[in-house]
């Protein structure tokens, strides 16, 4: 198993602090790469296509979904959403790790399909801190906040279907964490056996 089979697989309720996290990662690491997602989503102002996101119409998503271009996909909030092959391949190829932006719908699709994926889950310290913080964007009305509430505490309940989770209380300790999660995933004996096998191969080499 090569370095770049690994892959992140990242989830976190509204509000837990995830888009920051995964940013600080991918600027700190060059190791990274954000895995873009296609989307039939309306483009906001401040978002770049081929950078943000893929953005299709959804004739074009569909005829995506019916040539199998997708290694998952899901229909959220009445746009589709998924992660392209096409796209997978495209990072392998430079040899980065994959780090993917999905929710938990998202992350259950790619249980199986996704060779070396690391599935971690960002949440907040507490159902306090996660209503401050939604109420703090200052975005959303109050029935907005109450309906983001539920849809977290939902998905805060999928916990179990991650490896990891990270408590995101200070920003710096959360991104240490995730940091640590990836040196150890590298340590493992899958990622590392071929430096013990060319010495074991050396050794033979020598012996004969």
């Amino acid at each position: 198993m090569k370095a770049n089979n690994l892959s992140l697989v990242i989830s976190a309720p509204s509000g837990a602090g995830k888009t920051t996290l995964i940013n600080r990662l991918l600027s700190d690491d060059s190791r990274f790469c954000f895995s873009i997602s296609t989307t039939t989503r309306a483009r906001r102002n401040n978002e770049i296509d081929g950078t943000s996101y893929y953005f299709v119409p959804e004739n074009e998503f569909r005829g995506m979904i019916d040539r199998d271009e997708f290694i998952e996909w899901a229909r959220v909030h009445g746009n589709y959403y998924g992660t392209s092959k096409k796209e997978i391949d495209r990072i392998c190829c430079i040899g980065k790790i994959p780090i993917f932006d999905v929710d938990v719908q998202g992350a259950r699709s790619l249980k199986g399909r996704l060779e070396g994926a690391v599935y971690i889950f960002i949440v907040p310290p507490s159902r306090e801190v996660l209503e401050s913080r939604l109420r703090n964007r200052k975005t959303d009305s109050e029935e907005q906040i109450q309906i983001r509430m539920r849809n977290a505490l939902r998905e805060l309940g999928e916990y179990a279907q991650y490896e990891y989770i990270v408590v995101n209380d200070d920003l710096d300790v959360a991104l240490n964490e995730l940091r640590s999660i990836v040196t150890a995933e590298l340590c493992k004996t899958g990622y590392m056996y071929h430096i013990i096998t060319d010495m074991l191969e050396e050794n033979r080499d020598n012996s004969a």
